[in-house]
């Protein structure tokens, strides 16, 4: 259980890789990559890394008091693919065209993406759309779903 905890915190993906297969049987589920699978995993992913990291407990917070909203920026088929259940889509591409949102401006807005590199180009053109407080997070979808945040 040592080397299986170790393993988690250096390598979750590639450990859900490794002993999905070995542990699909005892746990009931007919394909490794099931869904099933990856809700009785992922706790165990969230304990291997450890505490959350203070700014996501304040985003969480934020979110359930709705004093901050949540925009995914991935592409739509991304998004359908799976999304945090907090999340609105908002597309980078639609962005791009000069799209925006129909959403609260004032309030804070925090934004991801699959791994945080199209946040950097999100937040200048929802600051440019005249959203007053944008947060780009560096964590990415995957990130934030092993992290504990509902998933629809």
């Amino acid at each position: 259980r040592a080397s299986l905890a170790a393993l988690l915190a250096a390598a979750p993906s590639t450990a859900l890789l490794a002993i999905s297969g070995r542990l699909a049987p005892r746990l009931g589920v007919a394909e490794p990559g099931a869904l099933r699978m990856r809700a009785v995993l992922r706790p165990m992913c969230a304990l291997a890394r450890g505490p959350m990291p203070p700014h996501l407990i304040e985003l969480q917070e934020e979110l359930e008091s709705g004093e901050a909203q949540l925009f995914d920026v991935r592409e739509p088929g991304e998004f359908a693919a799976g999304a945090l259940s907090q999340a609105t889509l908002v597309p980078l591409s639609e962005l791009q065209e000069g799209i925006p949102p129909r959403a609260d401006r004032t309030r804070l807005t925090y934004v991801h993406c699959a791994a945080g590199i199209r946040v950097r180009y999100a937040k200048p053109l929802l600051e440019a759309m005249g959203f007053e407080r944008v947060v780009a997070l560096d964590e990415g979808f995957a990130t934030l779903a092993n992290l504990g945040f509902p998933v629809r």
